[in-house]
C-alpha cells in the first residue's frame, strides 16, 4: 500500500522529515497500527524497519525498552533490539525505530513445522515472559502477532538480532508492577486482543501474560497443523491447555494456572524427552537396517 493510497492514516510529515529516520533512509509506505505505526515497503526499501509513534503521557513502553535493552542480550531477553528516540517534535511522544521482522506464522515453513520445532518456538515465548515476569513487568497483550522471528537474511542487515531467535514485541500496555509473581493482585484490564474468561475485568497480570500465550499456542498450533495436515500433537494440546487452566474468577494472586517459571521447566523437559525419543526412534531404525543387510546378502546368492 503506498503513502498516497493511505490518506489520512499515512505517517504525518515531522515523521518523515525526522532527522532520525532521514539518515536511515527510512522511507514509511506500509501502515502497521493506525496513527502509531508504519513500515517500510520490503519490495523497494532494503533493511526492513517498522516506526512507532509512542504517546506522550500514560504509557510506559519507552522506559520499558530503555530498562530492558541496558540489560544483556542474552538468550533469555527476548526483547526486539531498537531504538529509543526522545527528541521527537514538540508535542509528539518518543519514537521507536526497530527491525521490521517476520510474523510467525508468515513463513511456509514454518507452517509445516513438526512437533520439536514447535515446542523450542513454545520453549523461546515462554522464556521471554520469564524474563520479563522476573523483572516485574508483565506484558498483558500476548497474542501471535507479538512473536516476530529473525531470519538469515534479516541478520545481515541488523547485526543485533539472532538467527531463528524469537523475539516479543509491543509493550504499549505493558506494566510494570511492585511485586513479583506470587504476590501480585489482579488489576484492572486493557484493551487487548484475548477474551478474558467468565468476562472478568481485573486480572493477576502475570497469570493474565500465561493464559494469553496458552490460547495463542493452542491457536498457532491449529495453524501448523492444518498446513501440514497433520493432527495437534496430543503433547501441545495438553500443554497449552494447561497453560490456560481452569479460571476460578480469581480477584487476588491467581493459582488457576502455573507460573511462567514453572511453565519453562515442564517445557524444558518436554523438549528434552522429544529429543530423547527422536534419537531413540533413529537408533532402532538404524538397527533394523543393519540387521536386513546379512539377510539381502545371503538373497541374492
Amino acid at each position: 500500500m503506498s503513502e498516497d493510497g493511505l490518506g489520512p492514516l499515512a505517517a504525518p510529515n515531522w515523521l518523515h522529515n525526522h532527522p532520525e529516520i532521514r539518515a536511515r533512509n527510512i522511507v514509511l509506505d506500509v501502515l502497521l497500527k493506525p496513527y502509531c505505526v508504519w513500515r517500510t515497503d520490503a519490495r523497494h526499501q532494503i533493511p526492513q524497519y517498522a516506526v512507532k509513534i509512542i504517546p506522550r503521557d500514560g504509557h510506559q513502553e519507552a522506559d520499558i525498552y530503555d530498562h530492558l535493552h541496558q540489560l544483556n542480550s542474552a538468550s533469555s531477553n527476548h526483547t526486539l533490539p531498537c531504538d529509543v528516540i526522545r527528541n521527537g517534535c514538540e508535542g509528539e511522544g518518543p519514537l521507536l525505530i526497530m527491525p521490521c521482522l517476520e510474523d510467525i506464522l508468515f513463513g511456509r515453513e514454518r507452517r509445516k513445522w513438526g512437533l520439536r520445532p514447535l515446542l523450542n518456538f513454545f520453549q523461546q515465548v515462554v522464556e521471554g515472559i520469564e524474563f520479563l515476569h522476573q523483572l516485574h513487568i508483565a506484558h498483558m497483550d500476548m497474542y501471535d502477532g507479538q512473536v516476530m522471528i529473525a531470519t538469515e537474511r534479516q541478520v545481515t542487515f541488523h547485526s543485533q538480532l539472532e538467527a531463528g531467535k524469537v523475539y516479543i514485541i509491543d509493550f504499549g500496555t505493558a506494566q510494570c508492577l511492585q511485586n513479583p509473581p506470587g504476590r501480585q493482585p489482579a488489576i484492572e484490564l486493557p484493551e487487548c486482543n484475548c477474551d478474558p474468561p467468565l468476562g472478568m475485568t481485573r486480572f493477576d497480570p502475570y497469570s493474565w501474560d500465561i493464559y494469553c500465550t496458552g490460547i495463542m499456542f493452542r491457536s498457532m498450533a491449529a495453524v501448523f497443523a492444518q498446513s501440514s495436515k497433520r493432527p495437534v500433537p496430543w503433547v501441545v494440546r495438553r500443554y497449552s491447555n494447561w497453560l490456560i487452566g481452569e479460571e476460578r474468577g480469581c480477584t487476588g494472586v491467581c493459582r488457576c494456572r502455573p507460573s511462567a517459571r514453572r511453565a519453562r521447566q515442564v517445557l524444558c523437559i518436554l523438549v528434552w524427552a522429544v529429543r530423547v525419543w527422536d534419537a531413540c526412534t533413529k537408533g532402532v531404525s538404524c538397527a533394523r537396517n543393519l540387521l536386513k543387510l546379512p539377510v539381502a546378502g545371503l538373497a541374492g546368492r
